[in-house]
């Protein structure tokens, strides 16, 4: 799912556009294994830390999506859930920024029709500058709360 336009966030924070990814592992080095239960974020600031993503894994409107940022002006928070299945979507709850942390607020809701199938779930968020030191994550699935938080790769 690719948000094409900028969106701004419910509690006034930074413009941001979004794209979701249900596949295997599509950034190294985020989760590799579909049958871990895992949760990771990163913050990738700059063409050399782009160089990660597996563009062989990814299809050309998500290739075109990491390639088009402009990392002068933008960076890309990265999301990754495992296990969720290919019905399953993250709803976007918020975003905050602060001088040291970009929060990211999600619900995972699952779709009908429903599947039973494994894949890593990515979500890819292009937010404006300025580059906060972390990314936090409060993730709202099933009847629990996670929370988990990254950095530069």
């Amino acid at each position: 799912m690719l948000s094409g336009c900028l969106s701004d966030s419910a509690s006034g924070g930074p413009s941001h556009e979004q794209l979701e990814i249900d596949d295997g592992p599509t950034f190294d080095p985020g989760l590799q294994d579909v049958t871990e239960e895992g949760y990771y974020a990163a913050l990738v600031a700059t063409e050399d830390a782009a160089a990660l993503f597996d563009f062989e894994r990814l299809s050309d409107a998500e290739a075109e999506f990491v390639r088009e940022t402009d990392f002068g002006a933008s960076y890309l928070g990265v999301v990754q859930v495992c296990p969720l299945s290919s019905s399953m979507r993250f709803e976007l709850l918020d975003v905050q920024d602060s001088e040291a942390t970009v929060t990211v607020s999600l619900a995972v809701r699952d779709e009908a029709p429903h599947s039973d199938d494994r894949v890593i779930s990515t979500l890819l968020l292009r937010i404006s500058h300025p580059v906060p030191d972390r990314i936090a994550v409060e993730l709202d699935i099933a009847d629990r709360r996670e929370t988990f938080s990254g950095g530069p790769p």
